[in-house]
């Protein structure tokens, strides 16, 4: 609890740190100093584009579309962030999860054909392709939890399992403009929850990654369990045949084929073919790539397998075919990631 309400304090210490900047106050180099003036676990330099998070890690970018290796870390599932009171973020949109969390004051959240008020204790969901801007107000508390969208599709079954999710939650995943809110008010769980996936995102413990991943299964299971969903729009059609395929790629994504899908699942290919297609979904041809990727991440990250070996265990036909596939979905190959994963996470 200790942990918390430092966090809390930081957080809005933040806020009035970022006014007295725009005010004129303090100069830019006066608010970095006292950043860098916090101690190790509680100084946020990445937050504001001080200290590079990894290579190749965020640029500043005028693509309308913004591209997760840029904002998450190489290794990472997910990457927190204070919201800066002084920038409001222009109309763009992202191929990641963006959960925008309001502790104070209040954010506008200006959609293609609309515009959402978040006030404190409300929590906003958006999918990727989603195009909006955000402005806060100057006392605002506002986090930005971005998750990257091949974790959320595969871990998001395994965590709350499939029965379990609430319809339209979480597919389709990538239909354009999906989004949710919840308003949780004042409830003192969900703000510690909030809390502490900020406070483990600053952690330079070894297992951080573990315990941010964890945070958020929390807060998500909580808010499936106790919050109020004011607002939803999704198409219901094929929602609990996409939440199957998805299911169904994350499980068995070593030797998932589309004619292995539709035994199992009793649907006939053109059925399948037709569900993606309306679901605004990729073929499923690139969503097995992208399972498949995503398992040989984990294989990676947590087995000391040798390349070859991971391929053949995440299901890819041989060696070099892999590694051209995973440096262009990561950015990186195989054996890079790994190094770089492990001294990020001090392995």
């Amino acid at each position: 609890m200790l942990h918390m309400e430092e966090t809390e304090k930081l957080l809005y210490r933040l806020t009035e740190w970022e006014q007295e900047q725009a005010a004129g106050r303090i100069t830019q180099k006066e608010f970095r100093s006292a950043l860098e003036a916090l101690p190790r676990d509680l100084r946020p330099l990445d937050w504001y584009g001080i200290e590079a998070p990894a290579p190749g890690g965020r640029e500043d970018t005028a693509l309308p579309e913004f591209d997760e290796k840029s904002f998450i870390l190489s290794g990472d599932d997910v990457c927190v962030r204070k919201h800066d009171t002084r920038d409001a973020t222009p109309p763009h949109s992202h191929n990641f999860y963006e959960l925008i969390a309001v502790l104070d004051g209040t954010a506008r959240n200006a959609m293609e054909n609309r515009e959402v008020e978040l006030g404190r204790g409300q929590l906003f969901l958006l999918c990727p392709k989603a195009v909006h801007g955000i402005s806060c107000s100057p006392d605002a508390v506002v986090l930005n939890v971005l998750i990257r969208a091949s974790f959320f599709r595969a871990s998001f079954p395994a965590v709350f399992g499939v029965g379990g999710v609430q319809e339209g939650l979480f597919s389709p995943p990538g239909a354009p403009g999906r989004c949710m809110l919840f308003d949780m008010g004042e409830d003192e769980e969900t703000r510690a929850l909030v809390l502490l996936l900020a406070r483990e995102s600053l952690s330079s413990r070894p297992n951080r990654r573990a315990a941010v991943n964890g945070a958020l299964a929390l807060l998500f299971s909580f808010l499936l369990d106790h919050g109020e969903m004011v607002q939803k729009e999704s198409p219901k059609k094929y929602e609990a045949e996409m939440r199957e395929i998805l299911s169904y790629l994350s499980a068995c994504c070593a030797d998932a084929t589309l004619a292995g899908a539709a035994e199992q699942l009793h649907f006939s290919t053109r059925h399948i073919a037709r569900i993606l297609r309306e679901t605004g979904q990729k073929s499923f041809n690139t969503l097995l790539r992208e399972a498949r990727v995503a398992a040989a991440r984990r294989l990676l990250e947590e087995t000391s397998l040798t390349v070859e070996e991971v391929a053949q265990a995440a299901g890819f036909s041989e060696g070099g075919y892999f590694i051209r596939v995973f440096r262009r979905e990561t950015g990186t190959t195989p054996a890079l990631y790994r190094a770089q994963y492990q001294q990020n996470h001090k392995i």
